[in-house]
């Protein structure tokens, strides 16, 4: 960019706060803290040095939130980024900003801000930017609020609730990140009658012992969580669950804590959909410092290691690496069979009707494009006379070997599927066996993130390609716009 266009570079965001001074090799400012008027002030031409933000200069202080205006929504069309992750066409927005928690993997406390702190923006802000957004998206089905954590007050949750519902907003789909121990059924309530259809909550973990090494305070409570899922479930809303594994004072009887919880609440209905981590340090926090500090990070540091997505950074001397793996892929089987368990009666009684579509000697391919309890449920409800393969990521097709009824099983290797990057050969081998029908599992109502997924089902030139909804309904793809 600097040789392209001659501009200066500004950086932002957790790697630059941590190590300003690796990053200052290449870039001509970081910014610290919160960064919105120091970087608007070093575009307009301010003396950085006088600059409160700008490195090595002191942070400045919290920002009044409801100083801001609504986020830029003309060069970039905020509906063209609606969260993929979502059910619904969502935008993400943010309530407030802030934790009064200093959990120990997070950077929020130790890197964008100098204290703990919630600071809620006024509701009647939050409303009308959601109104302006309708009004100019009318295609817009909903919001996720993604900020760190939406319902420290509960009044002000049962007053932005009841505000949507004045403002006859009350039709959208809200979702939002929160933390289940500062809940209670009547801020819930209020909620679900807003519009409010699944709440995210950070569970974590499921030992106490790995809850205080993680510095969780007052959000681990074991027997409020069951609490407030229970009554969630029970109103109708969704319940979205992160946890992670390898954590400060994780051990492998820890952790099996951790996986027991996930079936526990998956097997009994009360968990949709869960996130799974490998709790990984990263810098600048006090997780990140701890481990440092007890040498228990390797001395040459390759970043790309630190997505908590598989890969182990930390080295305990009781808990190894290949350990801490295993406990991660135990609690995704953990969701999966207890999600299985719980959804088969529902999911069976839709299909029955559903894949009737479906005759006796027909040529199936199911893609392995969603978790393995919706494959597992697809399979065990197909007709059994029918000729059935897969095809899916090597470890993931593994973990399907068991199942009855499929006469073969493809991998493709690893990584997402993906037309450019799909083996041709397989390709072509596929295209020979001339399958009746293509199966897309998709794991939303948008399909948003499943376009990779139809186009290698439409390299492989079936006579049908189907949509297979969470719920156990089958919908041809030719009744539907590629992507909404």
């Amino acid at each position: 960019l600097k040789e392209a266009f001659g501009t200066q570079l500004i950086f932002t965001g957790q790697h630059p706060m941590a190590h300003p001074e690796e990053v200052l090799k290449v870039a001509d400012y970081v910014c610290i803290g919160e960064y919105e008027f120091t970087v608007l002030d070093l575009i307009q031409g301010k003396n950085p040095k006088k600059l409160a933000g700008v490195h090595p200069n002191a942070r400045g202080s919290l920002i009044d939130i409801n100083a801001l205006p609504f986020p830029e929504d003309d060069d970039v069309r905020r509906i063209d980024y609606h969260e993929p992750n979502c059910r619904y066409k969502q935008i993400q927005m943010y309530a407030s900003r802030g934790c009064p928690r200093r959990c120990n993997f997070c950077a929020a406390a130790t890197l964008y801000y100098d204290e703990l702190n919630w600071r809620p923006r006024n509701v009647a802000s939050v409303v009308e930017e959601i109104r302006t957004l309708h009004e100019k998206y009318p295609e817009m089905e909903g919001v996720f609020f993604d900020e760190e954590v939406h319902n420290i007050k509960r009044s002000f949750n049962i007053s932005l609730a009841k505000a949507i519902r004045s403002a006859g907003l009350d039709h959208l789909k809200y979702e939002a990140m929160c933390e289940y121990a500062s809940l209670d059924e009547e801020a819930m309530q209020e909620m679900r009658a807003a519009g409010y259809y699944k709440i995210r909550f950070g569970i974590e973990t499921g030992s106490d012992k790995v809850a205080e090494k993680m510095t969780l305070g007052k959000k681990h409570d074991l027997n409020k969580l069951r609490t407030m899922v229970k009554f969630g479930k029970s109103i109708g809303m969704l319940i979205y669950g992160t946890i992670s594994i390898g954590g400060l004072g994780s051990s492998r009887e820890e952790d099996q804590k951790t996986v027991d919880l996930v079936y526990e609440m998956a097997s009994k209905g009360w968990l949709d959909e869960v996130q799974v981590s490998i709790n990984t340090p990263q810098p600048g926090t006090d997780f990140y410092n701890s481990c440092k500090e007890e040498s228990l990070l390797p001395t040459s540091t390759n970043w790309e290691g630190f997505d908590g997505n598989g890969q182990v950074v930390v080295r305990y001397p009781h808990y190894p690496a290949e350990a801490i793996q295993a406990n991660f892929k135990k609690a995704l089987s953990a969701f999966d069979f207890g999600k299985e368990k719980a959804q088969s009666c529902a999911f069976s009684n839709n299909a029955k009707s559903s894949f009737s579509v479906i005759p006796d000697g027909a040529s199936v391919l199911v893609l392995r494009s969603v978790r393995n309890w919706m494959i597992r449920l697809i399979l065990e409800n197909l007709n059994k006379e029918a000729n059935v393969d897969l095809l899916g990521q090597n470890v993931s097709a593994k973990d399907l070997e068991d199942l009855q009824g499929l006469n073969q099983i493809y991998s493709y290797g690893t990584g997402f599927f993906s037309a450019e990057s799909m083996p041709a050969d397989l390709i072509e081998k596929l295209k020979n066996v001339q399958y009746d029908f293509v199966l897309v599992p998709i794991a939303n109502n948008h399909l948003q993130g499943f376009q990779n997924v139809l186009e290698v089902a439409q390299q492989i030139d079936p006579e049908n390609v189907f949509y297979v909804y969470p719920e156990g309904r089958l919908q041809p793809v030719s009744d539907l716009p590629v992507a909404i």
